[in-house]
């Protein structure tokens, strides 16, 4: 018994997921995979379920892979391609993702056709007292060429040819690089000419809450004008928004504990309560509050669980302008996700309304709906931590799946913020993984047509430390400055706040 006791406590080994990472590149010939004396495959190891994808403009009308998920184990994806009839490489990227790390990606590049184009006329007339034919060539590969008489004679001609380099994107953090090229001839070394790419650090700054005198606690982020407003341990406070100093606490209602902090399309300032846990059958209470200039705070919102049955409540979000017509919405749970949302018209709050998401968790702070407009005609987003975790918009009469995050399980998609920047409509979101809060993202995607959805940028948050007692809540919000794309967002474990730019066309 005592050996059987042993046993019983041995603790139990955590499963960490593993990819054995396939190779980097692939290279295809330019005739495609089915003249292939054998099938082209990409080969790997995994611990866990993966799943693959292709990217890559067009690469659907010539790429295809198959499989595109499996289980644990040895696996093989077989690449199949069509023929390049094009003068130029082509490439694609297949993703290959398994819950809980970064996915592995495989640079696929297909040759170019060989070609020679010989832009001339097949006969040329010369005036007998003599004269020039110019015969253009365009190429991608060497050639030569013959004469058959003596007095048809090539004139070296000062000519200029234009070489066209092709640069990568630059990798998130990495430090600035450096290429030369170096042009010589029969007459020795000419020039070397220097290409520098410029590093690409999308960080503006990034202060912790207790550097600004702010205490660590579920917190929320917003800005208008000039001020970047937080929240944090129920506190509200205000910074500058270009440094994120001279932050300063702000007044609140007497009694009143601050959850999330909020800025509609005009600029409007508002402040909820902390979400609200039902979990004993009690009536619950969600409070939203307008912030006037003067400091005075008008309530928007007083929301009762009663109202809607609901086990929690909170994450407000809202689109307009409250002081004329808006949008307010909150994510409820009553057993799976499901949505709360006020109409505002002319400046007055009418009765919420409720709607099922048809999916989401238990928790009001893994879950999200967001206005796309100041009615509900104009449809919304909604992600939760459910059975997809995908990005999906109701456009006032069906839903649509309009984003597949690649996530499979235990992922926080809780936040999302939206922004119209040079004509175009952007929407960002956070991700947090509940075992390792390293690995948070920042999503942002071009919404301007919601049935092409494009993700713009997907960078991991500047958090430097791994926090396993941290929690997994954080905030974002988004806006134009100066024909950039700026976020602002609160951490997961609610002790920094940070400024991103993205540079946007």
């Amino acid at each position: 018994m005592a050996a059987a006791a042993v046993i019983a406590c041995d603790p139990v080994e955590e499963f960490v997921p593993h990819l054995d990472f396939p190779p980097t590149e692939v290279t295809i010939p330019t005739a495609g995979t089915e003249e292939l004396a054998e099938p082209l495959y990409v080969t790997f190891t995994a611990n866990a379920a993966w799943t693959a994808n292709l990217t890559g403009e067009g690469v659907a009308e010539w790429l295809s892979i198959s499989p595109k998920s499996g289980e644990a184990g040895e696996a093989k994806i077989k690449i199949d391609a069509l023929a390049n009839t094009a003068n130029e490489n082509r490439t694609a990227t297949l993703e290959i993702a398994v819950e809980g790390l970064e996915p592995a990606l495989v640079k696929i590049t297909q040759l170019q056709k060989n070609a020679i184009d010989v832009n001339a006329e097949a006969a040329y007339t010369v005036s007998f007292k003599g004269g020039s034919v110019e015969i253009e060539i365009g190429h991608n590969v060497d050639y030569t060429y013959e004469v058959d008489a003596e007095w048809l004679v090539q004139t070296k001609a000062y000519a200029t040819d234009k070489l066209l380099f092709t640069v990568a994107e630059q990798e998130v953090n990495a430090p600035a690089r450096t290429a030369t090229v170096t042009v010589y001839s029969e007459l020795g070394v000419v020039k070397i000419i220097t290409i520098t790419q410029e590093a690409w650090s999308p960080i503006a700054w990034s202060n912790s809450l207790a550097e600004l005198g702010a205490a660590a606690g579920r917190a929320g982020v917003a800005v208008a004008g000039d001020k970047v407003y937080f929240t944090a341990a129920g506190e509200l406070w205000a910074a500058d928004a270009a440094t994120g100093e001279n932050a300063q606490k702000m007044a609140l209602p007497e009694g009143f504990i601050a959850g999330g902090v909020h800025v509609d399309d005009a600029g409007n300032l508002m402040v909820s309560g902390p979400d609200r846990v039902v979990s004993d059958g009690t009536c619950g209470q969600l409070q939203l509050y307008k912030v006037a200039a003067d400091g005075s705070y008008t309530a928007l919102v007083d929301y009762n669980s009663a109202n809607y049955w609901c086990t929690e409540m909170g994450n407000f979000r809202v689109k307009g302008d409250v002081n004329g017509d808006a949008l307010i919405m909150a994510y409820i749970c009553v057993g799976t996700g499901h949505y709360a949302a006020w109409e505002v018209k002319g400046g007055v709050v009418a009765d919420p309304v409720y709607g099922d998401l048809h999916d989401g968790s238990w928790d009001a702070s893994t879950g999200v709906v967001a206005p796309a407009g100041a009615t509900l005609a104009d449809g919304f987003f909604a992600i939760t931590y459910g059975s997809t975790y995908n990005l999906n918009y109701f456009n006032g009469e069906a839903w649509s799946e309009i984003y597949v995050t690649g996530s499979t399980w235990m992922e926080n998609y809780n936040c999302i913020s939206t922004a119209e920047v040079n004509g175009k409509k952007y929407l960002a979101m956070t991700a947090s993984c509940h075992f390792d809060y390293d690995y948070t993202d920042i999503i942002v995607l071009d919404v301007t047509d919601v049935t092409a959805v494009a993700e713009v940028f997907k960078i991991q948050m500047n958090f430097h430390t791994v926090n396993a007692a941290g929690l997994t809540y954080s905030d974002i919000c988004i806006k134009g400055e100066d024909g950039k794309l700026a976020a602002y967002v609160i951490d997961p474990w609610m002790d920094t706040v940070e400024k991103y730019l993205f540079p946007i066309q």
